[in-house]
């Protein structure tokens, strides 16, 4: 299990990214949530409840429960390499600098970002 991916893909999805896509993933992980820990647990409320400001806690709360549960961290696992390899799949990234642009500094072409992107100290 890799905590970093959960955690980055649990964050993505709280926060809508990959459209229709993501919004499946995220049904899967719900699904496999209720599963596991049943229809009132307190993993599948804070899974349906998810916001990007909660998806941190919630990461952690499913890498904590994988952690003890060999099941579950199979089942966290398999989803995880699944989920992050349709969104590879169905997530390109166009970028157009046209007509009468003038660029003046440095372009980047990314897919989603989380986080900063530092091109190092201004000159």
């Amino acid at each position: 299990m890799d905590p970093a991916l959960i955690a980055t893909l649990v964050s993505a999805l709280a926060g809508g990214v990959a459209g229709e896509v993501g919004k499946s993933a995220w049904a899967s992980l719900s699904s496999l949530v209720r599963r596991r820990f049943g229809p009132t647990s307190g993993e599948l409320a804070a899974v349906e409840s998810a916001t990007p400001s909660s998806a941190p806690e919630i990461s952690a709360l499913l890498i904590d429960r994988a952690r003890t549960d060999p099941d579950f961290h199979q089942a966290l696992t398999e989803w995880a390499t699944e989920t992050a390899q349709i969104i590879r799949q169905s997530h390109d990234v166009t970028s157009t600098i046209s007509g009468h642009a003038r660029v003046q500094g440095n372009v980047i072409q990314a897919g989603d970002v989380f986080g900063s992107i530092n091109l190092g100290p201004n000159s």
